[in-house]
């Protein structure tokens, strides 16, 4: 990548894509196969998004839980991965089947029952019985497609609008005061966020309402490094308590056991767990700190409860928040992920697949790349019909 690039106002790109996490890096990399005029923009002050490594106690991990269920559309995802690295992305499935904690001891999950969680369409995407384990983590994905991209790179510019003429988006306001030129825009951001940046040719006044009041959900994530060896690393845990309030389950799983390197600091190696967590609450909640708060407490209580030892001398405990993960926004796109009246914008945002999570992701960006005919294995995607999300809450299609 080439950061902070010298151009002039005046330069159009091939391509603008806009968000750099997974989505935008794995769009980056696909597009700059084909042309070096592409620029990927970033509000942070960095790329990958919520797949930035973390370095701890036990060395470096991903940021909160990562899964990837092991279904016949991920094994075609990391093909897709293989294919836009050029090298094989090993991977092996590994069992999956989950547990949980009820009459005072662990247990097959076999279901809520009657009384699944709100948000369970984004839980549901961790039950499946066998999970894809790779050999390379999701921050190395970043990582690795960062330094293969030709393409340059600005970061700390977050887009105010885009700016429509003669029927397509022609630039895009960042920071409130510059403009980017481009030919065609590829958007990898928060989808409920279009309501505002679009201009009014790009949404009706219908689909833009739909979109902001949608709901969304946001991640809480809790990573703990554990000073003794707590459970079986591994087996997937779906942890509820007894109480009855609004927070849910929580997911998560144990790794092995580390044994720490000495440092000036703490001279003794030491034997470390990690444990990963994850529970979601709806976007509006996630601006309350007390309910945020809340949910941590009953991720704890719910940990405590299977294991009364876990959080005794805890290493570290780490809070991960993720807004708007996932979600039932709404919108019509044509058949190559193109809006209907802007065929130059694009959206590669995981949240509008029908899968979910990394997996949506993937499957995302793949699809728009078979559109545009950059598919890095080279192979035409069989698309869609044009799909309109805003009919039915219920369809399937829907998040």
């Amino acid at each position: 990548m080439n950061i902070n690039p010298k151009k002039s106002s005046l330069h159009v790109y091939d391509y603008v894509v806009v968000g750099s996490g997974l989505s935008g890096l794995l769009m980056t990399a696909a597009l700059s196969r084909v042309t070096q005029n592409v620029l990927l923009l970033e509000a942070a002050d960095t790329f990958g998004g919520v797949n930035q490594k973390q370095e701890t106690a036990v060395g470096t991990i991903n940021n909160g839980f990562r899964f990837l269920p092991d279904t016949d559309l991920s094994r075609k995802s990391m093909a897709f991965l293989s294919a836009l690295f050029g090298e094989s992305m090993e991977f092996r499935s590994v069992e999956n089947a989950p547990v949980t904690y009820e009459s005072g001891g662990l247990r097959p999950f076999v279901g809520f029952g009657n009384t699944p969680p709100t948000f369970y369409e984004e839980f549901s995407y961790f039950l499946s019985q066998q999970r894809l384990q790779c050999e390379t983590h999701p921050y190395q994905w970043v990582e690795q497609l960062f330094e293969k991209s030709q393409a340059d790179f600005i970061p700390r510019s977050y887009v105010t609008k885009f700016v429509e003429e003669g029927g397509k988006i022609t630039r895009a306001l960042i920071n409130g005061q510059k403009n980017i030129l481009g030919h065609n825009f590829i958007y990898c951001g928060p989808i409920q966020s279009l309501s505002i940046l679009l201009p009014e040719s790009g949404l009706s006044v219908r689909h833009r309402q739909k979109l902001s009041k949608a709901k969304y959900w946001t991640a809480l994530c809790l990573d703990l490094v554990h000073s003794q060896l707590v459970a079986e690393p591994e087996k997937l845990h779906i942890l509820n308590g007894t109480t009855q309030d609004d927070v849910g389950p929580c997911v998560g799983q144990f790794s092995a056991m580390v044994t720490s390197s000495p440092t000036a600091e703490n001279p003794n190696e030491e034997k470390l767990q990690l444990s990963q967590w994850v529970s979601f609450i709806d976007n509006e909640s996630a601006e309350d700190a007390e309910q945020i708060a809340l949910t941590l407490k009953k991720i704890k209580r719910q940990i405590k409860r299977a294991y009364p030892t876990a959080l005794d001398n805890l290493k570290s405990e780490r809070i991960l928040v993720t807004p708007s993960i996932g979600g039932n926004g709404e919108i019509k796109l044509n058949a190559n992920q193109s809006l209907p009246n802007l065929p130059n914008f694009w959206i590669a945002s995981g949240t509008l697949s029908t899968q979910k999570n990394l997996l949506g992701c993937l499957q995302q960006v793949e699809l728009v790349c078979g559109a545009l005919g950059f598919h890095p294995a080279g192979i035409e995607l069989a698309l869609p019909n044009e799909r309109d999300l805003s009919e039915d809450l219920g369809d399937e299609a829907a998040l």
